[in-house]
């Protein structure tokens, strides 16, 4: 950087507004800790050797990266399919996207069953987000895995998606 000019940005707070940071900054921790302890599995889209891992099956389908993030998409006419581990009790299967994206309707089914319908539209603009689909007992009930696939509709594209998470639904919750 010699002779170079060059800047560096840093985020300022109140204390009132460094507080709300904080707390928030905390809860998301505390929910990503909560989540990875009752993960069964997860799926890193995009890199080789977790989808060689989960028999990564696909059609008009590519890897991409964005933001340091690995993932992966589906075009119109393709698909994604991919197994992942499943345990007793109600599941949730997790999905993560970036917000920014602009339409984009897709299918998810497992073990072809159709278990969502999601449209992405600049949802969460300037940052990745999760969304969650409780599954029903009866999908899961007697297995060892599940077949996840995601499909896009007529003209769209399916994803990208950033990372596939199933994990056990917190006590008391029923699919």
């Amino acid at each position: 950087q010699y002779q170079r000019r060059s800047a560096v940005y840093f985020k300022h707070f109140s204390e009132s507004a460094w507080a709300r940071e904080e707390a928030a900054y905390n809860a998301e921790q505390a929910r990503l800790k909560d989540i990875a302890a009752r993960s069964v599995d997860v799926m890193f889209l995009g890199e080789m050797q977790p989808e060689r891992d989960h028999n990564l099956v696909s059609e008009l389908s590519y890897p991409v990266t964005y933001r340091a993030r690995q993932g992966r998409d589906a075009r119109s006419g393709g698909y994604l399919e991919f197994s992942m581990k499943v345990k007793p009790g109600p599941l949730v299967l997790q999905a993560s996207y970036w917000g920014g994206e602009r339409a984009r309707d897709f299918d998810i089914f497992v073990d072809n069953v159709k278990i969502a319908s999601q449209h992405l539209d600049n949802d969460q603009p300037g940052k990745f987000f999760d969304v969650e689909y409780p599954l029903p007992a009866a999908l899961t009930r007697g297995k060892q895995s599940v077949r996840v696939k995601f499909v896009p509709r007529d003209r769209s594209t399916a994803g990208p998606i950033f990372g596939v998470r199933l994990y056990t639904a917190k006590p008391g919750a029923t699919a």
